[in-house]
């Protein structure tokens, strides 16, 4: 049997992900979904993780937005759901 000459790239999510940006995520992101459908990807896991590091730094910016806007979190998701149920 001939042996595949296809280079393979590991992306580590988890140790490197703790100090990037969300651009820097998704650009990371971006590169491993194209390994993966070029078949080099080697774990594709690591996607999976990165799109739940994305997630986690996205809830973190809009929870410090809402505290910086002065509403507490509880009083915010009460008031969300106030204005639900008195718009039907």
């Amino acid at each position: 049997m001939a042996k595949d000459k296809t280079k393979t790239k590991v992306v580590k999510a988890k140790a490197d992900s703790k100090n990037k940006t969300v651009a820097e995520l998704r650009a990371d992101l971006l590169i491993a979904q194209k390994s993966l459908h070029d078949g080099t990807l080697t774990n594709p896991h690591a996607i999976k993780s990165i799109k739940k590091e994305i997630a986690r730094k996205l809830t973190a910016e809009n929870a410090a937005k809402i505290e910086a806007a002065g509403e507490p979190k509880a009083k915010a998701k009460v008031a969300k759901a106030e204005d639900k149920k008195g718009t039907k």
